[in-house]
């Protein structure tokens, strides 16, 4: 009788452990990516330089400034695992916003512009 009852603790440890390890094994690669992206702007063309998936914000700006192909680029924002948008407002200044979706990123830019009808000038999604 007490063999039995030391194999049965046995195997529910043992699943017990097994699940933890499945768990930990599954979990680890999602806890660990970050991706990075930014948009990058020329305040006086409008040109802008986009990037996304990049493992560090320093790699996103520099490759998003890159991308902008202009002289004066600046970055206008940076994000991780979420959206960035950007918005023009009608004296010609621009102005970011970050949101877990594209539009409550591009709403997040409007309201910070104090400006509803700004026009919609960019986006980037990195992440997930």
């Amino acid at each position: 009788m007490l063999g039995k009852e030391k194999r049965a603790k046995r195997t529910k440890l043992f699943v017990a452990v097994s699940i933890c390890v499945l768990t930990m094994a599954l979990a680890a690669p999602a806890l660990a990516s970050a991706y990075w992206g930014a948009i990058a702007v020329s305040p006086r063309t409008g040109k802008v330089g986009v990037s996304y998936d990049y493992p560090t914000a320093h790699r996103a700006k520099k490759r998003a400034l890159h991308e902008c192909h202009q002289l004066g680029c600046r970055v206008a924002v940076w994000v991780r695992n979420q959206y960035a948008a950007l918005v023009l407002k009608h004296n010609g200044v621009f102005v970011a916003g970050v949101g877990r979706t594209k539009n409550l990123a591009f709403a997040k830019a409007r309201d910070r512009a104090h400006d509803h009808t700004a026009k919609k000038w960019a986006w980037v999604f990195s992440g997930y």
